[in-house]
C-alpha cells in the first residue's frame, strides 16, 4: 500500500471516530441523564467521555472542523398537559414515573 492511501485510511478512520463520538455526546446529551449514569451505562470511563468532548470542542475553536455528515435524531419526547401544567419528559422515560405523574394529574 503507498503512503497517499494509507494516509486517505488513517484520515477516513479519523473522520469516522469523530463522528462517531458526536453520536454518543449528543446521545448523553439527549438522555436527561446525567454524565456519571450514561457512562455507566454505555461501559465508557467518563475521562475517556470529558477527553473526547473536550478534543471535539478544540477542533471546532481552531477552526480545523471538518463537516462529516450524521444521520440526525428526532426526538419528540413526552409531553403531558391537564389544565393549565404542562410537564415534558424524554420519550424513554420510565414508564412508573410517567404513571406515577398521570396519577398525580388525575387527583388535581
Amino acid at each position: 500500500m503507498n503512503q497517499e492511501m494509507t494516509e486517505r485510511i488513517a484520515e477516513t478512520k479519523e473522520l469516522v471516530n469523530a463522528a462517531e463520538w458526536r453520536e454518543r455526546i449528543l446521545s448523553c446529551q439527549e438522555s436527561g441523564k446525567t454524565v456519571t449514569a450514561w457512562c455507566e451505562e454505555n461501559g465508557i470511563p467518563q475521562y475517556t467521555y470529558y477527553r473526547k468532548l473536550r478534543m471535539m470542542r478544540e477542533d471546532m475553536l481552531s477552526g480545523e472542523q471538518q463537516i462529516v455528515p450524521i444521520k440526525p435524531r428526532v426526538s419528540h419526547g413526552i409531553r403531558i398537559t391537564a389544565g393549565e401544567i404542562s410537564i415534558a419528559m424524554p420519550e424513554n422515560a420510565d414508564p412508573e414515573q410517567l404513571a406515577a405523574i398521570i396519577g398525580a394529574l388525575k387527583s388535581c
